[in-house]
């Protein structure tokens, strides 16, 4: 296995610059600018709305030809906006990875803010905070965070419907000019492409008359604590939401981090999801599971029972299951059903009924 090569990181013309060569024919590229919701100022929703109008042209390309571009480029061309940052990100192939950081620069420096565009992309953002609203945890959750935190980031990313109402074409423009500059910006580029072909591409797209001053942000106070109740609805169900403190020293931080990623936030995780499907029987997968001392072992019906019955006769018909599946399932404590005989089905061949 070849070894990876170092990470390097860079300045250019302001410009923080991180490359890491990996072998390959693919090269992704990220551009994060400092210029998350928490910069949104007395607008919420500010930077939420200039992430949007990043993709609705620039000084040389309309929408139109700017996704046709991005598309000829590789196709996968999106952004994000979080409290931090807004990152806007595309994948390419190495020979296309100077057209495409140079669709993100012009992006990057040269993205218009029309009237008319705006307006449209208001209605579409508006229609984002309807959705919001619509799910009661995930409005449960935007009136606990709010309230746990203060300012700057006690607010929702996409704002508010008066806070989009009331915006207009010229405060996203002015929060553009302002926050997108090299010295708010991180360029990462990971894939085959060389540091010294990347160093003359950015030659050629990086502006030295953009090197602006990096933003400082201020830190986050602290909301209050005790309960929030809200009004519920007649759906008939309980939503509750729990907001932690946790340790901000950085191992403990990433390690947290690392956790939830591993194991997942809520009870339908990645991993309780992958455990099930890759080691609990076709015809046991709807079966309530348990993990406990031993493992993982299913819970089911009574043996005896009406619906054991059932789910018998159901596993008599299914189709045999190799023995290497049977004994996997013994050996995690899933019951086998004896007197199958497991054997390898013939591969269905042309002219077969």
């Amino acid at each position: 296995m070849p070894r990876r090569a170092k990470v390097r990181t860079f300045r250019f013309r302001g410009l923080t610059v991180v490359h890491e060569p990996l072998p390959g024919p693919i090269t992704g590229i990220a551009l994060h600018v400092r210029a998350g919701a928490r910069f949104d100022g007395t607008i919420p929703g500010l930077a939420h709305m200039a992430e949007h109008m990043l993709f609705q042209g620039t000084d040389e390309l309309d929408q139109l030809a700017l996704n046709r571009r991005a598309a000829e480029l590789g196709g996968s061309h999106n952004a994000t906006t979080g409290y931090e940052s807004i990152a806007v990100t595309i994948e390419t192939f190495n020979e296309d990875c100077d057209g495409a950081i140079e669709l993100l620069m012009g992006q990057f420096y040269r993205s218009r803010v029309e009237p008319k565009r705006f307006r449209k992309e208001c209605r579409v953002v508006l229609d984002e905070i309807r959705g919001f609203r619509d799910d009661p945890l995930d409005h449960l959750h935007e009136r606990g965070w709010s309230a746990f935190f203060g300012a700057p980031i006690g607010h929702p990313i996409c704002g508010t419907v008066g806070s989009v109402r009331a915006m207009d074409a010229g405060d996203v423009a002015g929060f553009l000019r302002r926050r997108f500059v090299n010295a708010n910006a991180v360029l990462a580029v990971v894939g085959g492409v060389s540091e010294e072909t990347l160093r003359k591409t950015l030659s050629r797209h990086v502006a030295a008359d953009r090197v602006g001053k990096a933003v400082r942000a201020g830190s986050a106070r602290r909301g209050r604590g005790g309960k929030l109740r809200l009004p519920g609805s007649e759906r008939g169900q309980s939503f509750v939401v729990r907001f932690l403190e946790v340790d901000p020293a950085p191992r403990n931080l990433l390690a947290l981090g690392v956790a939830l990623d591993l194991v997942g936030a809520d009870p339908d995780s990645t991993l309780f999801q992958a455990v099930r499907e890759h080691l609990v029987a076709p015809h046991h997968r709807r079966r309530p599971a348990a993990l406990g001392p031993r493992g993982l072992r299913a819970r089911g019906p009574r043996p005896g029972s009406q619906e054991a019955a059932l789910r018998l006769r159901h596993a008599r018909r299914a189709p045999p299951r190799p023995r290497a599946r049977a004994r996997r399932l013994d050996r995690i404590g899933l019951p086998v059903h004896r007197g199958v005989r497991a054997h390898r089905r013939r591969p269905r061949r042309h002219g077969d009924p």
